[in-house]
């Protein structure tokens, strides 16, 4: 765990060592969450990535049902926080 503070404009450095292990760079997309008074940030994932990185887990014959993996990546971001 790492502690940083807020500027004035409310912008937030993340520590270095966070960032690496999170292969966060310049310019990177994260998403922002608060649960009661827990603030998260979560990597995004383009809709490209997570096709590629996902493609393959559902097999044809498989008893789980195929669906669309953009389907799949919104019900994360649809689940209430």
């Amino acid at each position: 765990m790492s502690e940083t503070t807020l500027d004035s404009k409310g912008r937030v450095l993340i520590p270095e060592n966070i960032r690496k292990k999170a292969r966060l760079v310049g310019g990177s997309k994260v998403r922002v969450y608060i649960d009661n008074d827990i603030v998260m940030i979560r990597k995004s994932t383009d809709p490209h990535e997570f096709i590629l990185e996902n493609e393959g887990a559902i097999k044809k014959g498989s008893a789980v049902k195929m669906v669309d993996p953009i389907k799949l990546k919104k019900i994360p971001e649809t689940k209430k926080r």
